[in-house]
Order: structure tokens, then C-alpha cells, then sequence
């Protein structure tokens, strides 16, 4: 099997496509703003921060440019290079790229979250084991791809799990909804449908199987059930719901955009598991033209993929 047939390429690069895509109306909380700012093709939408004015929202990313990604895929691509560069995931030398990525001077120029922050914070006073924050949000997911390709198929895979999301994040609700995510992506990649691996995984979560049982078909209305902020308690739900009502990529990542919010939060899921749903080629070459990253990343990508083999 090629690189470019496995599932696994297929979700990484689609978890990181869908977040740049999304980043220029990443956290309008106003739909109708959106709907109308974005028209037919709200994916790249350019980053202006007048779309934001005037409605529920925050202006996060005036510091990054049309095409990058946000500090959620930053994270995912930050665990991607880390893993091809040691062969696997070591929260120590991960910990410190983290300070090399994210803290004062590093390479990245942006919005630092509230995990990422008090991440930084743990760190720097030698608080390692864990050195996450107790917080509930869409950080927590953020490197999950990339341990899931690398582990999926070993006895560890739990516990790299729990590792990688501690890292940031030190909260239950965080290690339960992590978990449900790694074992559908898993389910996923090992190829079961995705509507069956949605319906698996939702008996997990009342939050979840309401999400897959209601009779509301438009996922920007249901956001006013589940919520559109960064708690995976409304992020996880209305992702399942996107997922549930859409059937190729592009659907479900221009419905994650239209839907609001912290959907940047939301793309890492919906979009790696759309890619490994759908598979590569469903990703459009325009979107990954688009994506200033694109090429390094998928560089990253295969050399995992390849340690696997």
C-alpha cells in the first residue's frame, strides 16, 4: 500500500487542511455573519478583522497569515515533526519542543490559548509530570492524530493517549473525550464505516448519542443545541453531528465552518476523520495549494508513516 492509499495519510493531512481552512472565521459566534461574509466558499476565507466586528466574536489572528494554521494545528504539526524526528512520542523532548514552538521567541507568532499558556507556565517551573492545567477544552484532542497513526496498533496505545493529552491538559472530562476520539479514529482507520463508528462511539456519551439521534439535519441550527464554544462537551457533540449529516470532506469541513465558534477547535476532528473516511484524494488540491504548510507537513507525514511500516 502507498503512502497516499493510507488512511492515516489521509487523516493527518486532513485534520490539518481543514484547520487552515477555517482559520480566517475561526471564533465568529454569529452564523448569519459568517453565512454572509463567506457565501458559497467560506473555506480560506482571508483573515479580516472587520468580519468580526460588530457581533459575538474574538479577533484571535492578526498575527498569522491566510493559509496558516491556527495554534490547534500548530500543536497537531508540532507532534507530527516530533514523532518523525524520535521515532515515537517522548513527553520530555516533546515538552521542550512545545517551549521551542509555543513560549517566548519560539517559532510560533500567534494566539496562545489558556492550556498552551499555563502549559508554558508548568514548564518553566519545572512542572512536568504532568505539565498540563486542569482544562476541558479542544487542546486536549490537538496531537491526537498523530498518536493514533503512530499507535494505534500497539499495547500502549491508551497510555500514549493519556500522555500526549496530559501534556496540556489534566482534566477528566478531557481524558474521557479523548478517549472516545482515539478509538473512533481508530475504528475509522481500520475501516469501518464511518456512520457505524459514529453510532459505536456515541454509546459512550449521552451528549454524543443525542447528537446522532435528533431530527434537526442542519448543523449551524443544532449549534444552538450543543453550544459553538472550546468545551469538548459542546465541540465533541456538534462535530459528531457534522459528521453524521455530511458525506464527502468537503462537506463536512465547509459545514464546520458555517456552524461557528471554535470550529478551528472542531476541524482537527471532523477533519481527520473525513480523511480517513474518504481518503486522500478527497481533500481538494486547491485547499492543500492553499495550506502554507502543506508541503513540510506531508514531508513529516510520511516519514511516520513509513517508520510504521
Amino acid at each position: 500500500m502507498t503512502i497516499q492509499s493510507r488512511p492515516e495519510a489521509a487523516a493527518l493531512m486532513g485534520a490539518l487542511i481543514a484547520d487552515a481552512a477555517t482559520l480566517g472565521l475561526h471564533w465568529i459566534y454569529d452564523p448569519e455573519r459568517i453565512a454572509k461574509v463567506a457565501g458559497q466558499k467560506p473555506a480560506f476565507t482571508p483573515i479580516d478583522p472587520a468580519n468580526f466586528e460588530g457581533v459575538p466574536a474574538y479577533f484571535a489572528h492578526g498575527a498569522r497569515s491566510d493559509g496558516d494554521l491556527s495554534q490547534y494545528g500548530e500543536t497537531l504539526a508540532l507532534a507530527i515533526h516530533h514523532l518523525q524526528e524520535h521515532g515515537g512520542f517522548d513527553a520530555t523532548l516533546y515538552q521542550d519542543a512545545f517551549v521551542a514552538r509555543f513560549g517566548a521567541g519560539g517559532a510560533y507568532s500567534g494566539y496562545i490559548d489558556r492550556p498552551t499558556r499555563g502549559t508554558l507556565e508548568n514548564i518553566a517551573n519545572d512542572q512536568r509530570a504532568p505539565s498540563g492545567i486542569d482544562d476541558d477544552q479542544h487542546p486536549a484532542l490537538a496531537t491526537l492524530p498523530a498518536i493514533v497513526a503512530r499507535y494505534r496498533n500497539t499495547a500502549s496505545f491508551h497510555q500514549h493517549v493519556k500522555t500526549a493529552v496530559h501534556v496540556t491538559n489534566v482534566n477528566e472530562a478531557a481524558d474521557h473525550y479523548a478517549l472516545i476520539f482515539a478509538d473512533l479514529l481508530v475504528d475509522v482507520l481500520s475501516g469501518t464505516n464511518l456512520s457505524d463508528a459514529l453510532k459505536t462511539a456515541a454509546t459512550k456519551e449521552p451528549l454524543l448519542q443525542a447528537a446522532l439521534d435528533t431530527d434537526e439535519t442542519n448543523s449551524t441550527t443544532y449549534g444552538q443545541t450543543t453550544g459553538r464554544a472550546c468545551h469538548l462537551h459542546e465541540g465533541m457533540p456538534l462535530a459528531f453531528h457534522i459528521l453524521s449529516n455530511t458525506t464527502t470532506y468537503k462537506d463536512a469541513i465547509e459545514a464546520n465552518i458555517l456552524a461557528g465558534g471554535d470550529n478551528c477547535g472542531r476541524a482537527l476532528i471532523i477533519g481527520s476523520l473525513a480523511g480517513a473516511a474518504y481518503g486522500l484524494a478527497s481533500i481538494p488540491l486547491e485547499w492543500i495549494l492553499a495550506s502554507t504548510s502543506a508541503g513540510q507537513n506531508w514531508t513529516d507525514i510520511q516519514k511516520i508513516l513509513n517508520q510504521n511500516e
